[in-house]
């Protein structure tokens, strides 16, 4: 583990608490709801939408692209926060990222659990060529010994696989399946084991601004600086991300408030995350057709022909009718013609006689 100084350990842990909280801490209250549990191993692509029944977009928005699923700060303010409904109780979580470029700027995969709880990648944005890991547990940051800085080259633009190995003995990060960093259950800064992470946790992905005039001086120090949006957008990317559940059941709740592995208890059954998943895609038209039996088929067959009859007799009908119409129309004018004409012809008769009388009896030519 490198060697840091205080102000910048400290730093570390304020930014995690920063993106720490937990609606109900079964440690704490009575009551929590138990946390729904993947219960499988399963890979999300994620340059395609999210099913809304597995993840939940808690802050911000995502832009999917082929290269995967962007988390963008555009304006102060702004941050993004991707969380799974599922929880897994040990296990594997591999992330392939590109991290968000920036002074001021954080890009994150955490893991987090109810009671606090947590394992981090951190990405900080004026640094291009390091990641960060750290460990809580509880949520206690009282001591600033836990973090640790690894090299990785062009981290903002070229997609490297951060993994993450946990189970009740040891925890293991890899970049590009290469180990880097390994934590046993009562190593030192576990407190004999009571910081270290051991409760069921969900995935955490977020890009978000650790250098603002609100934060504390440490942190902004820490993320580089405050943010200069005038050099948005400020975009991490995630391509795809693997995660295995170490155990498969429904759910896991707490068995006391101990926070100790061996009081959590793993219901059986199927998960709603794997029920979900198990789900078959919607059907298109043709696979919807071809799922029709053969007297279906004919049925519609049958249908359609006797629909395209009735609509060929009624064009027929119609066409009839209209002639009838024009015939009908075509004699009436033909009719009132003649009538005209007669009637011109009988004033022009009537128009010479008098001519005649009045001239004497002299026939007007």
């Amino acid at each position: 583990m490198k060697a840091f100084n205080f102000a910048a350990l400290a730093a570390l842990a304020g930014s995690a608490a920063a993106q720490t909280f937990s609606a109900c801490d079964p440690t704490k209250k009575d009551g929590c709801p138990a946390d729904s549990a993947l219960g499988t191993e399963h890979t999300w692509y994620f340059n395609e939408t999210l099913d809304t029944a597995i993840w939940n977009m808690s802050t911000g928005s995502i832009n999917y692209v082929d290269d995967g699923a962007e988390f963008t700060i555009e304006a102060a303010k702004e941050s993004t926060l991707l969380q799974s409904n599922f929880y897994i109780f040990f296990g594997v979580v591999e992330s392939w990222v590109k991290m968000a470029k920036g002074p001021g700027i954080v890009s994150s995969v955490v893991l987090e659990s109810d009671d606090l709880d947590e394992i981090d990648w951190e990405w900080v944005g004026y640094n291009t060529s390091s990641v960060q890991t750290n460990f809580f547990g509880k949520g206690n940051d009282s001591t600033f010994d836990r973090g640790a800085f690894h090299n990785v080259a062009n981290a903002d633009t070229e997609f490297h696989n951060y993994t993450t190995y946990w189970d009740q003995y040891k925890l293991e990060w890899y970049i590009d399946n290469e180990i880097v960093r390994t934590l046993k259950f009562d190593d030192k800064g576990t407190l004999g084991g009571k910081n270290y992470p051991q409760t069921p946790c969900r995935v955490k992905v977020s890009n978000w601004p650790a250098g603002t005039k609100d934060a504390a001086k440490g942190t902004v120090e820490w993320a580089g600086g405050l943010v200069n949006y005038d050099d948005a957008p400020f975009t991490m990317t995630i391509q795809k991300v693997r995660i295995q559940d170490f155990h498969t059941g429904k759910e896991y709740t707490y068995g006391d408030k101990t926070g100790d592995w061996q009081s959590i208890k793993v219901a059986d059954g199927n998960s709603t995350t794997l029920d979900e998943l198990n789900k078959p895609p919607k059907k298109s038209l043709s696979e919807k057709w071809d799922d029709l039996g053969t007297g279906a088929h004919v049925g519609v067959y049958v249908g359609a022909s006797a629909a395209g009859v009735l609509l060929i007799a009624g064009f027929m009908l119609w066409c009839l009718r209209q002639r009838r119409k024009g015939r009908l129309e075509y004699a009436l004018d033909d009719a009132r013609y003649t009538n005209e004409r007669t009637d011109a012809q009988n004033f022009q008769n009537d128009w010479k006689q008098t001519e005649w009388r009045n001239s004497g009896y002299r026939q007007v030519s």
